[in-house]
């Protein structure tokens, strides 16, 4: 087995946005790397493992009992675990998830401690087909989930819309995850160098991508009804005491299961020296120590909410009650 956990990357995306071609294109400007790639098809034939080239360069396994977030204790967990068994080496894996699967119960699947010593999540990504998007955002919920809980979006197809319809779609994803980097290509030619090795899931870059947010002017006590996506964001100065907002956290997390897409925040806590950082992909959240306060900074948490039916003013109330310097 690997000495360092194998970096798995996600690929996501609603039906026809050219994740396969995406791949093929990974392949084939990554000829040195020893890929195991994971294929998933709803259906019990896999017609789209047949189109991936380069075969004799890495191995493909195909998942065809069903969409592969609705059979993580079955065929993937045995793959993996045969992975963790037979120490075999591999350089990378890709995960190409059916169109409509939901990310988050695939990134669950490598947030446990076993699973991080072996794997180590490096991004989840999300193909965007520029010519149907503006459509699909609005009739399917899976295309909101796939743009919320991903860390890079590639819009793909740009040649067949006109430059200012590229335009529209950035502005529509930007507004549903405004964490995302965004790339925008035709044919699926993206240079692998940018969606590999992003270590998205790092908790310096976790912190990094707070701390830019923090900055822009949507961060405010405001949600945006972007095709039923909200984006909540707040910052709330003083200390958090820690069992209370871990306990808040879990209660909120076991009663909006379905509503929550994702989470990031950085937390102030009593007579802790350090930040905590907070992620959720859905809504299993993980809380891990970040950098230390500077002397000069504001003491202060922020968090960002992005789902559907959150009740803003409600979730602001809690919050602050929760303060240290809140009645108990």
């Amino acid at each position: 087995m690997n000495k360092k956990p194998i970096p798995v990357t996600i690929i996501t995306g609603f039906l026809g946005a050219g994740k396969t071609t995406l791949l093929n294109q990974i392949l084939k400007t990554s000829e040195n790397t020893n890929f195991l790639i994971i294929e998933n098809e709803v259906g019990n034939i896999n017609i789209d493992s047949s189109l991936i080239k380069n075969k004799d360069q890495s191995s493909v396994y195909e998942l065809t009992s069903g969409c592969i977030c609705c059979s993580l204790n079955t065929e993937l967990g045995t793959l993996l675990n045969s992975i963790i068994i037979s120490k075999t080496n591999y350089d990378y894996i890709l995960i190409e998830a059916t169109g409509v699967a939901d990310p988050a119960q695939i990134v669950n699947m490598f947030t446990g401690v076993r699973a991080q010593k072996y794997f180590s999540l490096d991004s989840v990504l999300c193909m965007i087909d520029a010519k149907s998007f503006l459509n699909r955002v609005g009739e399917f919920h899976e295309v909101n989930q796939q743009v919320a809980q991903s860390d890079l979006l590639i819009i793909n197809k740009c040649d067949l819309i006109p430059e200012e319809g590229v335009g529209e779609i950035v502005q529509k994803v930007s507004e549903i995850n405004p964490f995302a980097k965004i790339e925008k290509t035709t044919h699926g030619k993206v240079d692998a160098t940018k969606i590999l090795n992003c270590e998205m899931f790092k908790v310096n870059k976790l912190e990094d991508s707070i701390s830019d947010f923090s900055k822009l002017s949507l961060i405010k006590e405001t949600q945006n009804h972007s095709h039923t996506v909200q984006t909540l964001s707040y910052k709330i100065p003083g200390y958090f005491n820690m069992e209370r907002i871990s306990m808040w956290f879990d209660n909120f997390m076991f009663l909006n299961p379905l509503s929550i897409l994702r989470v990031k925040g950085i937390l102030c806590i009593d007579d802790m020296k350090h930040k905590l950082i907070i992620q959720s992909v859905g809504n299993d959240y993980q809380i891990t120590q970040g950098s230390l306060w500077n002397s000069d900074e504001v003491k202060e948490s922020i968090l960002v909410f992005i789902g559907t039916n959150l009740n803003e003013t409600e979730i602001k109330e809690n919050l602050y009650s929760l303060l240290s310097s809140a009645e108990l």
